[in-house]
This record gives structure tokens, C-alpha cells and sequence, in this order.
């Protein structure tokens, strides 16, 4: 009887293997179908348009250091091309929280226009991304609304920067 349990538990646990090419090694995980090396810690990244600054993996952000400096000093010549990066669905090997995939170039150019500018998520979009996940500083369904209506987003972050924001609230 306990030959056939063993043999039974052996069989589960040949048939739960998986042939994949994955591989993890030293906190770099590799996925040899469709996607990049992810590696963990902060990672140089490049758009197309010259804009460069340094991504933790980690803590899925910006790192504020020399280069992210240099960026916000420029900004106001690459904005415009930034803007249109939006469209761009590349795949780079930016990650952001737990989310099982890799971070395109139009959602790193959001986050960019994001961090210097400030977008109003509710102004900008008409919905209220108010859910956060432990540990991560984007709402939850962010990502997954700038995939879907990508070119919406685009025009609508665009119209949003180029008014004429230099009206005063009304004090109280």
C-alpha cells in the first residue's frame, strides 16, 4: 500500500515538472519566450527621444539622483516628444511592483511626465484610481488603462499639459 502511495506522490510530482527555459540565477530571472532579462536593483533606461534616468526594479521608481536632475532641467525641450512616447509599446526591462510583466516605453514616458509634471488621474482620465496595492507607490489599474485606451491616453495627457494651468483656486 505504501509503494502505491510513493509511486502515486512520484508520479504527481514528475508530471508538475515543467520544460521551460526559465531560469533564475542570482536574483536575475530570464525568460528566454517574448521577454527581457529582469534584473532586480536600479537599471539605466533609455527612451528614444534622449531621455534617461535610473529605474529601481525594486521599489518600482524613478531614482531621484544627478540624472534624474539633469532630466527635470530639460524637460520643458523633450516634453513634447516624451508626450509622444505614450504610443510607444516596446518592451523594456523596467518592472513595476508585482505586477507579471515588463514595463513598455509609452507607460515609462507616463511615469516620467508623471513624476516632473504631475498628472491629475481623475482630471486627465475621468476615473478615479484610488486603490493601492502594499508597497507600491501607482494605483491599481493604472497600467492596465493606459494599455487599453493607449492613444486616448496619449491625446488626453497631452491636452492636459499644453493649458493654461497658471489660473489660481478660488481661497475661501
Amino acid at each position: 500500500m505504501k509503494n502505491i502511495l510513493y509511486t502515486g506522490i512520484l508520479a504527481v510530482l514528475l508530471s508538475c515538472s515543467s520544460s521551460s527555459s526559465d531560469v533564475l540565477v542570482d536574483s536575475v530571472y530570464v525568460h528566454t519566450r517574448n521577454q527581457l532579462k529582469i534584473v532586480n536593483g536600479v537599471i539605466l533606461i533609455k527612451l528614444p527621444n534622449g531621455v534617461s534616468f535610473n529605474w529601481d526594479n525594486d521599489c518600482s521608481r524613478i531614482v531621484e539622483d544627478s540624472l534624474y536632475r539633469s532630466l527635470v532641467t530639460t524637460f520643458s525641450t523633450k516634453q513634447h516628444s516624451t508626450i509622444r512616447l505614450i504610443l510607444d509599446t516596446t518592451i523594456t526591462s523596467a518592472r513595476v511592483c508585482t505586477f507579471d510583466k515588463n514595463l513598455l516605453v509609452g507607460d515609462l514616458a507616463f511615469l516620467v511626465i508623471d513624476k516632473i509634471k504631475g498628472i491629475h488621474y481623475a482630471l486627465v482620465f475621468n476615473v478615479q484610481f484610488d486603490v493601492f496595492q502594499a508597497d507600491c507607490p501607482y494605483p491599481f489599474g493604472l497600467f492596465s488603462y493606459i494599455n487599453k485606451y493607449r492613444s486616448e491616453a496619449y491625446t488626453k495627457v497631452e491636452l492636459y499639459l499644453n493649458q493654461d494651468l497658471s489660473y489660481k483656486p478660488i481661497s475661501y
